[in-house]
C-alpha cells in the first residue's frame, strides 16, 4: 500500500511539473512572439520599443546570454519619460548568427533598425557585452549620449571561475537548454534570495556578508524584485540565446578594432571594483582613449552594478546623465 501511494504521489508530481514546464515554454512563445519586426537590409530584425512613443530615444544594448526583453527590466527610464528601443542581435531568436561576420556588425544592425523606424537622434546604454556593440555604434554613427555599464571593450576571455560556479555551468551548458530555464525560473521564484546569492557567488569579488545584504536589499525593493524577476526571464528560453551568447564569447576574443577617435559623445562608464566578470584593463581603456568620459567606480553587485543599494546611486547617476543632453 505504501509503495502503491508513493508511486501514485510520483506520478501526480511529474504531471504538475510537465504541466508547469508547457505553460512555462507556452508563455515564453507568448513574449517572444510579442517582439515587433521591421524589415532591413539584413532581414527581418525584431525589436522592442517600449515608453512613450514621444520620448528621447535610448538605444539599448543587453549583455550576453540575455533576449531583448532585458530591456523591461530598465523601465525606470520610461518612467522618466524616455523611449527604449532594444534590437535582436545574430544568435538569437532565430536570426542568422553569420548575417554579419564581427560584432561591429551589431552596430550596423542597430542603426538600419533605427533609421527604418525614422529615428533620427538616439541615445546608447551599453550593458556588459552589450556596450562592445555600443562603442562601435558610437564610434560610426551620430550618438547624443553614451552610457556604459561593466562594460566589455576589447578583447575579451571568459572568467572560468565564474563558468564554474553552479549559475555559470547551468548557462554555459549545451544540454536541456529549456528545461534547464524551467528550473532556473521556477527556483528564482520560489527562492529569489538564494538565486540572487548564487549570481552574485559567480560575478562578484565581494565577501558572505555583503553578498547577503545586497540580496536582502533587491528583495526589500518592490522595484528591486521586478527588475530581478524581469532579468532572470530575460534569460528563457536558452535554447533561443545560446547560439548567439557563444559566438558573442569567441568573437569577442579577437574584436575588431574601435576607432577611439571617433567618439567624441559625452559618455558615462559605471564600473565595479569587485566585478568578477570584467577585468580592469577594460575600464581603464575608457579612462585612456576618452578623455571626456565620465567614469564612475563603484563595488555594488559586481557585475550587476545596479543591484543592492549602491546600485540606486548607479541608477539615479544615469537618470541624470541622461536628462542632461535630452532635456
Amino acid at each position: 500500500m505504501i509503495l502503491i501511494i508513493c508511486l501514485l504521489v510520483i506520478i501526480v508530481l511529474y504531471l504538475i511539473g510537465f504541466y508547469d514546464y508547457k505553460k512555462f515554454i507556452e508563455s515564453r512563445e507568448i513574449v517572444s512572439n510579442r517582439f515587433e519586426v521591421v524589415e532591413t537590409k539584413y532581414g527581418k530584425i525584431k525589436y522592442l520599443d517600449i515608453g512613450p512613443k514621444e520620448g528621447d530615444v535610448i538605444l539599448f544594448s543587453g549583455g550576453g546570454g540575455t533576449g531583448i526583453d532585458l530591456v523591461y527590466a530598465f523601465d525606470w527610464l520610461t518612467k522618466k519619460g524616455y523611449r527604449l528601443i532594444s534590437v535582436n542581435r545574430p544568435g538569437y531568436y532565430g536570426l542568422n548568427v553569420d548575417v554579419v561576420d564581427t560584432l561591429e556588425g551589431h552596430a550596423d544592425i542597430y542603426h538600419d533598425v533605427i533609421e527604418s523606424l525614422g529615428i533620427k537622434e538616439v541615445n546608447i546604454f551599453g550593458l556588459s557585452m552589450g556596450a562592445l556593440s555600443a562603442l562601435y555604434y558610437a564610434a560610426k554613427y551620430s550618438t547624443k549620449s553614451l552610457v556604459l555599464w561593466c562594460p566589455i571593450t576589447g578583447q575579451y576571455q571568459v572568467n572560468q571561475q565564474s563558468v564554474n560556479s553552479p549559475i555559470g555551468k547551468l548557462v554555459m551548458s549545451k544540454r536541456s537548454k529549456n528545461i534547464i530555464s524551467w528550473m532556473l525560473s521556477r527556483f528564482a521564484r520560489l527562492f529569489p534570495e538564494v538565486t540572487i546569492r548564487s549570481f552574485l557567488r559567480a560575478e562578484a569579488n565581494l565577501d558572505k556578508n555583503k553578498i547577503n545584504a545586497i540580496a536582502r536589499d533587491v528583495m526589500d525593493s518592490s522595484d528591486g524584485r521586478k527588475s530581478f524577476n524581469q532579468f532572470i526571464d530575460s534569460m528563457a528560453p536558452m535554447s533561443a540565446l545560446y547560439e548567439g551568447m557563444m559566438d558573442e564569447v569567441e568573437k569577442s576574443k579577437k574584436p575588431s578594432t574601435i576607432n577611439w577617435d571617433n567618439i567624441t559623445t559625452p559618455t558615462f562608464a559605471v564600473c565595479s571594483t569587485a566585478d568578477k566578470d570584467v577585468s580592469k584593463d577594460h575600464f581603464e581603456r575608457i579612462e585612456n582613449k576618452l578623455e571626456n568620459a565620465i567614469v564612475k567606480y563603484v563595488e555594488a553587485g559586481g557585475h550587476f552594478v545596479w543591484w543592492g543599494n549602491e546600485g540606486e546611486e548607479v541608477i539615479q547617476n544615469t537618470i541624470t546623465f541622461f536628462d542632461r543632453y535630452n532635456r
